[in-house]
């Protein structure tokens, strides 16, 4: 073989920082979707003790046992909806977050890709007289694992979006059935005094 130790080690040196860069870029956008999480945690939080506090204050001023009903059923559409919108941007952060990862993963797997390429490149060249076939069921390995892979993850992907997608719409309009109902309710109270 007409590899030196020194272009291994030199190679191998790349590989080290490139995956360590790698991971700073993977522990920076963690850390970030950390960030977002905590301050989306402190908003919710802050959010729903000012409507604990402006519901509590209401009720205490309540003269009667409809009002205090209708400000009971009409807490409950507000509560959820900021339920709602929590885990649409929680599960929005943890999506970014897993498409840096899986971006991060899929650049790697291609390096790797590439070197194995390389590496069978150089075997192809000094191997010897006969071996021409071996080396090239290897090719064709690679380049169907390489491809088998690429089709799953676009798969996957289009089914974890629209997945999503559904999710959202069917919260949505769970929401929206649901703030109806409050209001007919809230009206009928209203209407029955």
């Amino acid at each position: 073989m007409n590899v030196s130790p020194e272009k291994m080690l030199s190679a191998f040196r790349n590989t080290a920082e490139v995956r360590i860069h790698e991971l700073a870029t993977a522990s920076d956008g963690l850390l970030s979707g950390v960030e977002h999480l905590t301050a989306l945690n402190l908003n919710t939080g802050r959010a729903l003790l000012d409507e604990t506090i402006a519901f509590t204050q209401a009720a205490a001023a309540a003269r009667e046992p409809r009002t205090l009903v209708e400000l009971q059923i009409g807490s409950i559409t507000p509560v959820l909806r900021h339920g709602h919108a929590w885990f649409t941007t929680a599960g929005t952060v943890a999506a970014q977050a897993q498409a840096d990862a899986l971006r991060l993963f899929e650049a790697g797997m291609s390096q790797w890709l590439q070197g194995v390429i390389l590496t069978l490149e150089l075997l192809n060249r000094s191997a010897p007289a006969g071996s021409a076939l071996a080396v090239h069921a290897l090719r064709s390995v690679v380049a169907n694992a390489s491809t088998a892979y690429d089709g799953v993850t676009r798969a996957a992907a289009h089914a974890s979006s629209t997945a999503r997608t559904h999710v959202d719409q069917a919260a949505s309009a769970a929401l929206e059935a649901l703030d109806r109902g409050t209001s007919a309710t809230v009206s009928l109270i209203r209407s029955a005094a």
